[in-house]
């Protein structure tokens, strides 16, 4: 079975005016750039020069007039990235920091899901982001491999309540040790989905929901999520290449062993891969490769010990 400290890397994004997404990433998420590299840049949760702790990468579509009915096309591609805040604290800051700060354009909605507490919004280019924190892993309920999760509303009141460590504390930047918590999929048909991600890729089945399915590596409540809810047999990811929307998102292994156990599976699989246009390579991967789940979406595999 797949190593189970199995997790979500990065993901990195097609965007279709590059300074305004990052006005975006960074004033209203509080990103920090790690480095630029003509038009596309590296986002951290931290300013660290550390090019190997980039959370989210942002490249300039070549032909950036694109119309804002493109931005919603239906075809499988990402509903949404989830950025994991470390503390509920940090939760009530960055809410506050909306409420004030956000065009309500931009913003979507609230949730409490039982085993962690969410607020969506997008981004200029209709990306979903869900920003969230889990509750702690001993109050999820279990049903052997199954998790319990519901979609109830957010108690704001009660978040707001949250206890803070200093008086006044506001959201600047996001916190050092946040991450990339779950991914979730627009696909084409869920039967599909599940062979990949868990018959092939042999991540649990942990979640139902009406038109979704979530996988998790471990006791997690989901990293990847996968729906029908633009209708199935929706065109694959690459049917358009220069539309904004997800590049690929990066997975994580253990070590470089998980990585080649999993390549040769895929291969077994017969599921293609590309080694040979690993746009990160050079400067942050010693060692990864491309694959596609089965509606064309791309990913990017690696290992924790990748880092140069």
């Amino acid at each position: 079975m797949i190593n189970p400290k199995l997790k979500i890397d990065h993901i990195h994004l097609k965007v279709s005016d590059l300074e305004k997404s990052l006005q975006f990433y960074q004033s209203i998420l509080g990103f920090k750039i790690v480095r630029q590299e003509s038009k596309t840049v590296f986002l951290s949760s931290s300013g660290s020069r550390d090019s190997t702790m980039c959370l989210v990468v942002l490249s300039e579509l070549k032909d950036s007039n694109v119309s804002i009915i493109q931005h919603k096309a239906r075809e499988a591609g990402l509903y949404h990235f989830a950025i994991l805040l470390p503390k509920r604290r940090y939760l009530k800051y960055f809410l506050k920091h909306i409420q004030k700060n956000l065009n309500p354009e931009y913003y979507e909605g609230m949730a409490d899901h039982e085993v962690s507490e969410s607020i969506y919004i997008h981004d200029p280019d209709f990306n979903g982001i869900e920003i969230y924190i889990d509750r702690d892993p001993s109050e999820w309920k279990w049903n052997d491999h199954t998790v319990h999760m519901v979609t109830e509303p957010l108690n704001v009141n009660d978040l707001l309540k949250e206890s803070i460590e200093v008086d006044n504390e506001e959201w600047n930047e996001l916190p050092s040790d946040t991450s990339i918590g779950h991914v979730h999929l627009h696909v084409s048909n869920l039967a599909l989905a599940k062979n990949f991600y868990h018959e092939i890729l042999q991540l649990n089945h942990t979640a139902t929901y009406p038109g979704a399915y979530f996988f998790a590596a471990n006791r997690y409540h989901h990293h990847i999520a996968t729906n029908t809810w633009l209708g199935e047999n929706i065109p694959p990811a690459y049917s358009d290449n220069n539309r904004p929307g997800l590049d690929h998102y990066g997975i994580s292994l253990q070590n470089q062993n998980d990585l080649l156990l999993l390549k040769n599976r895929f291969l077994e699989f017969k599921i293609d891969i590309d080694e040979d246009h690993v746009i990160e390579n050079d400067n942050q991967f010693s060692s990864s490769f491309y694959a596609y789940d089965f509606d064309g979406i791309k990913i990017q595999f690696l290992s924790n010990n990748h880092k140069k």
